[in-house]
This record gives C-alpha cells, sequence and structure tokens, in this order.
C-alpha cells in the first residue's frame, strides 16, 4: 500500500473507484454541478462527468478557465489529441523517491508538474485517457485537496471524442509556467489507507476489499511487471473495473447507468453502507 494515508474513521483506497461515487453515492462533499450524463446514468453525483458535446462547446467559445489534461502516453498524445490538452503520463505521477514502483507521487512533485503544465488553482481541468488512467489523476488531485467542482472526467474518454468526428490536433500547445499550490485535503472522506488496515477489513463482515484488476491478473495468470509476485490478497471480492464501462454500441466506454453498476456490485454483497478498500 502507498505510504500516504489519511488519520480517519472510515478509510478507502481508490484507484478506479470513481464508478462507486457516481453510482452509489459514498461520502462526497463539495460537488456543485448540474451536468448530465449521457446516458442518463441516474448518478448521486453526475457532476464529475462531463460529456463530449459539452466539452466541444467549451473549446469552441475559447474558455479561458478550461485546462485539458491528456493522460496517455506520449506516442499517443502526439499523434492526435483533443484541442489544447496537455500531456500527462503515469511516471509523472509516481514518487520519483520511493524505492515501490508506482507509488502516488508526493505533494510538492505534482504541484510542480501542474505549474509547468500551465496550470492554475482557479482553472477547470477536465481530464481523460483511453482507459482508466484519468480517474487515478483525478484520485491523486482530490487526496491533494484540488477543489472537486473544478475536476471533470470526459465521459467516454479519447475514443468518444474521436468516435463523434470531433477535432484532433498534434503540435502540444505552448505552455506558460503558473504557480499551482494544493491547500490541504478537503473533508471528502478518505482516499487512502495502510496495509494493516486492510488487513483488518478482510476480517470484518462490514468491509469489502475490492480486487479491480483484470482476470488474468487476479487469477495469478498475469503478472505485471512491478508486482512482486502473481495472484491477489486472499479473500478479496472481484470485480473487473471494466465492468463499470459499456462495452459496446454508440455509448461505448461510457460509465453504465447508476442501476447497472449497482447491480454489478450487489451481486457481490457491495453496498454504499459498506466500507471499501480499493486496488
Amino acid at each position: 500500500m502507498d505510504r500516504h494515508y489519511l488519520d480517519a474513521r472510515k478509510r478507502m483506497r481508490w484507484i478506479c473507484g470513481v464508478a462507486l461515487i457516481l453510482s452509489i453515492g459514498l461520502p462526497l462533499m463539495g460537488l456543485n454541478g448540474t451536468a448530465e450524463a449521457i446516458p442518463d446514468g441516474g448518478y448521486a453525483h453526475p457532476e464529475i462527468l462531463i460529456q463530449p458535446e459539452e466539452l466541444k462547446g467549451l473549446i469552441e467559445k475559447k474558455d479561458l478557465q478550461i485546462r485539458i489534461i491528456d493522460m496517455r502516453k506520449r506516442e499517443k498524445y502526439l499523434a492526435g489529441h483533443i484541442p489544447g490538452a496537455v500531456q500527462v503520463w503515469r511516471p509523472d505521477v509516481e514518487d520519483k523517491d520511493n524505492p515501490l514502483p508506482g507509488m502516488m507521487a508526493r505533494r510538492e512533485q505534482i504541484e510542480e508538474l501542474m505549474g509547468t503544465l500551465g496550470i492554475g488553482n482557479n482553472n477547470i481541468l477536465v481530464i481523460y485517457s483511453d482507459r482508466y488512467d484519468h480517474a487515478r489523476l483525478w484520485w491523486i488531485l482530490a487526496y491533494y485537496g484540488f477543489p472537486l467542482k473544478q475536476m471533470r472526467l470526459l465521459d467516454g474518454g479519447f475514443n468518444a471524442w474521436k468516435a463523434r468526428g470531433y477535432s484532433l490536433e498534434m503540435p502540444p500547445p505552448k505552455l506558460e509556467t503558473t504557480r499551482f499550490t494544493l491547500l490541504g485535503k478537503e473533508k471528502l472522506g478518505p482516499l487512502l489507507c495502510t496495509l494493516p488496515e486492510v488487513k483488518s477489513a478482510l476480517k470484518n463482515p462490514d468491509r469489502v476489499v475490492l480486487d479491480s484488476r483484470s482476470e488474468g491478473e487476479y487469477l495469478g495468470e498475469i503478472k505485471k511487471k512491478a508486482a512482486a509476485k502473481g495472484g491477489r490478497i486472499p479473500g478479496v471480492t472481484w470485480i473487473e473495473w471494466k465492468e463499470a464501462v459499456v462495452a459496446d454500441g454508440p455509448y461505448k466506454g461510457y460509465w453504465k447507468s447508476a442501476e447497472e453498476i449497482k447491480k454489478i456490485y450487489l451481486a457481490k454483497g457491495i453496498t454504499g453502507q459498506k466500507e471499501i478498500y480499493i486496488y
């Protein structure tokens, strides 16, 4: 587990757990938006999302508050990205000084990164990827207290934008360095937990340790490069991350409706009343 943690009564490790907040409404404060999700998802917090059509309108209006972040590999970004987007990739948000790979970057590292990208404290961030990495950046910024009302995840991601035939550009935008400061954690409930807490949760029927990796990783058939060994934590519940998104059709890659997501999680005994530890 990451060395950073919140000392709070209820704790949740969160990497791709945005679906849980969208659908079943886990405790989350500071969100004040009216954006509607497409398809009409019936989410507890639809304001976390922005639709491709809405983003296109903001770009055309030259909204100066908007900063778009492309959370894909550099080569993909340079092959074509949403106009005005800057690029961030996984190593940029990992702790460079931690001997364990993949750990969350320190606050100072994130502040420096955002500043070099020309992002200021008053900007509205729209984050996208072609898989799930945008959710991780959202999680890190939320953990360090960047206002939730100033962040949006692009529903359907890059592929939804491209599928609608919206314009792309290849050259990166010209950037002016800014001062970006993370003022502290928001009171939105915990977003990180420690290894002892996970061990304790496995023994508690009111808590769920949720493995959201691929089936191959869960079964131990696939081992990621940074993993010490294959397999899973004994006794966990498994729901692959992609179960929360639409698999085919015009809304491929979008979040499924709240009802669909609830059914998936309820089938595994996961409700909004339980404390959830996600990895």
